[in-house]
């Protein structure tokens, strides 16, 4: 085996300890999308970066009073609405995980408290039809501070916003627990849009360059979050496993990339997907011939996308959704079968940057650590001090084994292009429930 683990560890130290907290279009972004499109012209990879446009927060400051408590630590929801100067005052009621069916039947005006997060469309447009003068969040772990989230720009703009703010799991228990009644909430966001980028490193295929695979990670993290296992890990695993494949070569086209915005809602990997839809359009709009692989779109020729999303815990389980053609199911089983990787496989749709490419009809398998550390994922918590090396090497190894044996050397590729309808269903029903626009329906 020729994948290193320590040589990954060594990525994640330089973007989730050295460059630290790199929000969606933040310098540090930036500075940690620089550093690994150093790493992967060092490796005599063809390089690019694919820029793209993104909204992120701007201002963002908030406060609540709690009559009975007084001032409690708290964050504001990124991209709601601010409120007056003054702020806004009045009944607090909970209303349990705000689904509608707990909403009360009252004036509008009063100020919502609910567990949990704000959920898909089928969620916030009831709040949002009920009014609420603002909203309260508890957070759904204990002992971590509010987090600083975004709403998406998306079902901002279907449904409208109230100012939102996050408190932490133990005052929301207090206010339970005795009871309180009345609340004030100031807030004060805004947004702005940033550039962000993907970053490429492509090993061209020596006799079927035509068929490409993708292989990826972001490297982003949340505010306020060091994003050492999410993802600064997947993304080490992923060029690291770059690095293996440049000694070695490759029959076909392995496209290595870093993807630029996942935890501002997949953005990198939606700007790519995007891309290529627009170039398969414009490509079936000239003369050419059907099915002809040496005129395929850029599109077509992504054959298979594998995803790594979530690596370094210490205890956790590895975990595969696949979603693709039986034989690629298969081929995962087998494969961890037979090097000793004990991993769960299933046919769901994983949340991260595989899912735009599955949307658009490109089989997938993601490659993730799942665990009780996942409490920490999200938080200023996920530092490099949690994580660990050792659990790097099973995904690694076992992405190097698989890119040898069924793309790097296959005489002929062993997976149809194409998405069984279950596990496309389940996609539709992702992006349904996350209003993005990119995936309407387009004929």
């Amino acid at each position: 085996m020729l994948f290193s683990a320590q040589k990954a560890f060594d990525h994640i130290r330089v973007m989730a300890r050295e460059i630290g907290i790199r929000p969606g279009g933040s310098p540090e972004e930036r500075k940690a999308g620089e550093y690994v499109l150093r790493q992967f012209k060092a490796y005599g990879l063809e390089t690019s970066v694919e820029p793209f446009r993104v909204e992120v927060p701007g201002k963002a400051e908030a406060s609540i009073h709690v009559e009975g408590m007084g001032a409690l630590q708290t964050r504001p929801v990124c991209a709601t609405a601010s409120t007056p100067p003054r702020g806004v005052e009045g009944e607090l009621v909970f209303v349990e995980s705000g689904e509608e069916v707990f909403l009360p039947k009252t004036k509008p005006g009063q100020i919502f408290l609910l567990y949990g997060e704000l959920g898909a469309p089928d969620k916030y447009e009831p709040l949002m039809r009920a009014k609420p003068a603002a909203i309260v969040l508890v957070e759904n772990a204990r002992f971590i501070e509010p987090r600083l989230t975004k709403l998406s720009n998306e079902k901002r703009d279907a449904f409208g916003a109230v100012p939102v703010v996050r408190i932490r799991f133990e005052d929301g228990d207090k206010i339970m627990r005795k009871g309180l009644k009345r609340a004030k909430v100031i807030a004060k966001v805004s947004h702005e849009w940033k550039q962000s980028q993907n970053i490429w490193g492509v090993l061209r295929g020596t006799e079927k360059p035509w068929e490409e695979v993708v292989v990826g990670g972001h490297y982003d993290s949340v505010w306020g979050g060091y994003g050492a296992q999410d993802n600064a890990g997947g993304a080490a695993v992923a060029m690291e496993v770059a690095r293996v494949f440049s000694h070695r070569g490759s029959k076909r086209t392995i496209r290595f990339c870093t993807f630029g915005c996942e935890e501002l809602g997949l953005r990198g990997s939606t700007a790519h997907v995007e891309n290529l839809r627009k170039a398969h359009a414009q490509h079936l709009a000239k003369k050419r011939k059907p099915g002809w692989r040496l005129d395929w779109s850029p599109l077509e020729r992504t054959r298979l996308m594998l995803n790594v999303d979530l690596q370094g815990l210490l205890f956790g389980e590895n975990y595969c959704p696949v979603g693709g053609p039986p034989e690629l199911m298969s081929a995962c089983k087998l494969l961890a079968s037979e090097m000793g990787p004990a991993m769960k496989f299933d046919d769901e749709c994983y949340s991260s940057d595989n899912a735009p490419f599955a949307y658009a009809g490109v089989p997938t398998a993601a490659f993730g650590r799942l665990g009780v550390e996942l409490m920490w994922a999200h938080t200023p918590a996920d530092t490099f001090d949690r994580c660990w090396k050792d659990s790097l090497a099973p995904v690694g190894q076992f992405l190097e084994v698989f890119l040898s044996r069924w793309v790097a050397d296959a005489k002929a590729f062993p997976f149809k292009r194409e998405i069984p309808e279950v596990h496309a269903k389940k996609v539709r029903e992702y992006f349904k429930g996350r209003v993005f626009g990119y995936c309407e329906d387009r004929g």
